[in-house]
């Protein structure tokens, strides 16, 4: 018996399945970044420049940290979360939390 390969082979498809689970994440993170630069150029002016500088995910909801910088105006640093259950797929909030309204 070769419990050895057994192991090699349990190892392999373990490591593969996490790999999958990580990448899947990164896609639905950079989806995220996208619906929310979408709405922040509504709010803010198609010029608004936005820069993701952290993430943090806490019971399925991410929350996305971003640096956004509208057209002639200082930078203003964002959350944008997913929120399943609102019918936005996004909300955007201020540093300290407070909903912004668009």
């Amino acid at each position: 018996m070769k419990l050895v390969g057994f192991g090699k082979r349990t190892a392999a498809v373990m490591a593969v399945s996490f790999l999958v689970n990580a990448a899947g994440a990164v896609a639905d993170t950079s989806e995220q970044l996208a619906i929310c630069k979408s709405a922040l150029k509504v709010m803010y002016g198609e010029e608004t420049r936005v820069q993701m500088y952290g993430t943090k995910s806490y019971r399925g909801v991410t929350t996305l940290k971003l640096k956004v910088t509208p057209a002639g105006d200082s930078s203003t640093t964002l959350q944008c979360s997913g929120d399943a259950e609102s019918d936005q797929q996004v909300v955007l909030k201020d540093k300290n939390g407070a909903t912004l309204v668009s």
